[in-house]
Formats: structure tokens, sequence, C-alpha cells
């Protein structure tokens, strides 16, 4: 039967005689702990996978909490029947080495609660030498449990090597765990500046996934236009773009890099343009929750400094240069009041005579500002 206790909401407890048991900081989840859980799963009925950790640890010191990996390993092995996973949060611990005796205790807790044979035999697995020393010191000895040493040779890939450069060590990330180390880049402009093609081109330039403008395909799917727009309909963009960007950096062509073709600050400066003050109240919270959400690493802004082209989409009225000026402005002010003004590099590189209007000026400044900001070798040199 199920068990509603901080493992996996949707599967059964673990079943059979021989049961392993895999544990760790796992921040993050690496290639190398799933060969290890793999074997574990091979050798036994049933594996058991626990994070470990504190506030403060190194998991929590960039951005992984405990709770925080404890989910992405249920999503890893969600389709795993025989691999289960729960945590261990050890804020009310005596810190290590002196918290042995309360952690293993609860190791064994964590343990019993997810299988269904209390008398299964336990096997522990872990690659350090001191830990199964001081496990075996601890573990009753009744003859259920028993700590194997996994040999560490086979993959050399450490989760510190990972922290220090995830863009390095990419290949080596679970997949679920590499949406925290995304790079994520978004164009924001005016009307007709380019921004969906230079979007494109950098995504390709480097191999990367990226999301388009979610308000077009709305509206021409809706066939509505700017000033028809109403508040549930902002609510669908809002959701729309933030949903078409997740997809991307949870897509298996994510290679470190992300590319987002506008987001949430892009659409709250067209309600501000075109709903009323009453209406921008209503939808503020959702905009401020979901740009707190999308954590954009790089911001590349292209001023109105191109022709405009009435494509029938994102009217700018008579589409002067007045008009989108103050589109860019508004822009920049909503970008300083959610404080990404750090995050932002105007593309401004002006062209010469064989590229009057600068698009290959800026799609170069672009590359260099992505290679600064990120560190990934979009320029391959």
């Amino acid at each position: 039967m199920a068990r509603m206790i901080a493992g996996n909401l949707y599967k059964d407890d673990l079943k059979g005689d021989q049961i392993g048991v895999f544990f760790g900081t796992l921040a993050p989840m690496h290639v190398g702990h799933q060969a290890e859980i793999y074997k574990a799963a091979a050798l036994n009925d049933g594996v058991l996978v626990v994070a470990s950790g504190y506030t403060g640890d190194r998991g929590y010191q960039i951005g992984l909490s405990v709770e925080k990996r404890f989910r992405y390993l249920r999503e890893a092995f969600a389709d795993e029947e025989d691999i289960k996973v729960d945590y261990i949060n050890e804020d009310d611990m005596p810190p290590m080495p002196d918290g042995w005796d309360v952690w293993t205790a609860k190791l064994v807790d964590v343990v019993r609660r997810n299988i269904v044979n209390p008398n299964a035999k336990i096997t522990f697995y872990t690659g350090e030498l001191s830990y199964k020393k001081e496990l075996e010191k601890r573990l009753p000895q009744d003859g259920q449990f028993k700590v194997s040493l996994m040999d560490r040779t086979v993959l050399k890939i450490s989760a510190t090597d990972i922290r220090q450069n995830p863009i390095d060590n990419w290949d080596f990330i679970n997949r679920v765990f590499r949406r925290h180390f995304t790079k994520k880049i978004t164009v924001m402009g005016s009307a007709s500046t380019g921004k969906s093609t230079l979007v494109r081109r950098l995504a390709r330039t480097s191999n990367s996934p990226f999301s388009e403008e979610y308000a077009r395909e709305y509206q021409e799917r809706s066939n509505v236009s700017d000033d028809e727009l109403i508040v549930k309909d902002y609510i669908r963009l809002i959701q729309g773009q933030y949903d078409a960007n997740s997809r991307e950096i949870n897509s298996p062509a994510n290679n470190g890099l992300t590319f987002f073709d506008t987001d949430a600050m892009v659409t709250k400066v067209y309600a501000k343009l075109w709903l009323t003050a009453a209406e921008n109240k209503q939808l503020k919270p959702l905009f401020d929750n979901t740009i707190e959400e999308e954590l954009i690493d790089l911001i590349l802004v292209i001023p109105p400094v191109t022709p405009y082209v009435n494509d029938g989409f994102r009217n700018m009225g008579e589409a002067d240069i007045d008009s989108r000026q103050l589109f860019h402005n508004e822009l920049m002010t909503v970008i300083e009041e959610y404080g990404f003004t750090d995050k932002v590099v105007v593309l401004d590189a002006k062209g010469g005579a064989d590229d009057p209007y600068g698009y290959y000026a800026r799609y170069l400044q672009a590359l260099d500002a992505i290679q600064e900001r990120t560190g990934f070798n979009i320029k391959h040199i």
C-alpha cells in the first residue's frame, strides 16, 4: 500500500527480500550516481535513494535545497518501479562528525517506512570508505544490515566539479537536474527590431533550444488583436510564454543555454499600455510570481533602431520611432523594477555601409555578451 510520507507519493513501498539503499548529498545527481544506483537495482529487488542535507550545505549554497533535490530525484526516477526516493533534512541534527548516531538512526527509520517486508536484507551503498566505517559502527548488529563500498573509479566525475563548472561538465549532469544549471537568455525589444530572427540565429549558432513568442501564436489562433485582449487573455499569455520557455529548458536539446523570444516582463509592458490601472492591478501578482520564477541570466535588449514593418501583430499605432521608443523606455523601467538591470546588455552596435541597420553588428555583439556573461563558448574559439 502506498504511503503518503515524504516518499514518492505515487509509488508503492519497495517489495522483496533484498533492498539496496543509495544515499548522498546528490547536489546534483550525475551519471556516476546513476551508474551506482542502477548497479544496486540490478543486485536487489528494489532500491531506495535517499538525499540528505541541511540549510547552508553545498547544495543549498547553489540553490539546491535538500527538498528541491528530493523533488528532482523523484522526477528522475518516476518511471522506475523498483526505485523509490526519500530524503533526510539534517537541520535538527548535530553537525558531522557528531551527528552520526542521530543520522544513522534516522536513515534506518527512513528505510523501514519505505519497504514492505520489515525483515528484508538491507544493503547500504556508498563510495566513501569513512562512511562505510561510521555506518558499520552504528547499524543494528542483527544481520539485517550491511554496507557495500562502491567503485568510483569507473566514472570519474564529482558533484563538486559540476558545481564549479556546470557547462564544461554538462554531459555528466542528470537531465532533470540540468534545468537548475541552465543559462537562460531572453531577447526583448519593441516591434520590428529583429528579436525573433536574432533568437533563432543565436540558438542555432550554439546548437541550443529556443522558444518563440507565444503571444503571436495565441493571437493568430484566437484571431484577436492587441486592443481586444482582456485580462483572461493576458493570464494565458503570461502562462503560455512561461510554459514555452520551460519546455525548452527541459528539452533533451538543452546544452546549457536556452533562448527565449520575450518573457513576462515584455507582456507586462503591453499590459500597461493597453489595460486599465485596475486590470493591471489584478494581473500584478501573476506577473510578480512569474518574473521571480524565471531567473533570467542575460537580457539582450534591442532598441528601436530598425525600420518598422506592420505585419498586423503588435500594432505600435503610427509606429514611428517615438511610439517604439516609448515602449523601449517602459521596458527598461519594468526591468529595473524587478531588479534585472545588471542582467541587461543593450544591443546598440552600429553596422557599416554593408550593414546599414546593424543586424550583423548586433549579432556579433550578442555573441560577445553571451560568451562573457555565461562562459559558454558560443563563438567556437
